[in-house]
């Protein structure tokens, strides 16, 4: 059950693919067993999740909690797209 950290970023390259979940909720959730934090705050963003669900999903996720922008780790942005 990894928890991982998200990477902060100043703003998002591309502001149509970011997510802005509500305080106390997740922006993605699903049945994996990736849990991604809030690189700055670690408050958790994404519940169970697999690589393949977040994989292209989004740009960045904003935190709810402390306003700040992140995106994937660079070892988790594989462009495997399966067509």
């Amino acid at each position: 059950m990894p928890q991982k950290d998200m990477r902060l970023i100043e703003r998002p390259s591309n502001p149509e693919g970011v997510l802005e979940p509500a305080a106390g909720s997740y922006a993605l959730t699903g049945d994996g067993d990736i849990t991604y934090r809030c690189g700055g705050c670690k408050s958790k963003l994404a519940q169970n999740v697999s690589h393949d669900q977040v994989c292209g999903a989004f740009t960045a996720i904003r935190c709810p909690k402390c306003g700040r922008h992140n995106e994937l780790p660079p070892e988790d942005q594989h462009h495997h797209h399966h067509h």
